[in-house]
């Protein structure tokens, strides 16, 4: 009896832990998508609620592109490699800081959107870590 009580308590700690450990590569996908992913043309909402606005406490962050896809699509330029460039080119937002707002906690930004090339780095499970604009 107090081996199969053993035994249960072992099997539920390795069920936690795995589910902890398959949460991990969730984690990069929702990652990648907070750090580079935008689908509105929102940039100062998108920097601030981000985190990415403020730099310290008397500068804010000049400028942050992001890409307009899902993760998917980023993960597919890759191809099963460490990293490829696409084909064919993604829309990007280009936040830049309006310099009439460049003081924490009023920063803005202005928006452009553009079309480039993406280079898209990849990890060993496939999974989109960085993109990188390819001119």
């Amino acid at each position: 009896m107090k081996i199969s009580i053993f035994a249960g308590v072992l099997l539920i700690s390795l069920c936690q832990q795995s589910s902890g450990f398959f949460g991990l590569f969730e984690d990069a996908d929702k990652k990648f998508a907070t750090k580079y992913i935008m689908a509105s043309n929102q940039c100062t909402q998108v920097m601030i609620d981000r985190g990415f606005a403020v730099v310290d406490k008397h500068t804010c962050k000049p400028e942050k592109t992001f890409v307009k896809a899902t993760v998917d699509e980023a993960r597919a330029v890759c191809a099963g490699r460490g990293s490829g460039v696409s084909k064919e080119n993604f829309k990007l937002v280009e936040c830049k800081l309006d310099p009439a707002h460049n003081k924490p906690p009023n920063c803005e930004y202005t928006v452009e959107e553009v079309e480039k090339k993406i280079l898209v780095t990849c990890d060993r499970d496939k999974k989109p870590t960085e993109f990188q604009i390819q001119e």
